[in-house]
């Protein structure tokens, strides 16, 4: 079933799924270098992704370092 195992690392269980691809993200990728797919592009469940999520949360981090 797709979603079940991690885009980038096939051998790990996923923990966070993209509703729109339905690629699976295991706990390393979401994480350290969580990313969307299409960023660009709409997508219905952004706000609920939790992909999209951590992403935006790491681009505050980086910020919030850089001006410090």
């Amino acid at each position: 079933m797709a979603g079940e195992t991690c885009r980038n690392h096939p051998d790990r269980k996923s923990v966070a799924m993209c509703q729109k691809y339905s690629h699976g993200y295991c706990l390393d990728c979401l994480e350290n270098d969580p990313h969307c797919s299409d960023p660009d592009i709409y997508c219905k469940f952004r706000e609920q992704c939790l992909v999209h999520f951590h992403y935006k949360e790491r681009k505050r981090e980086a910020a919030r370092a850089a001006s410090a």
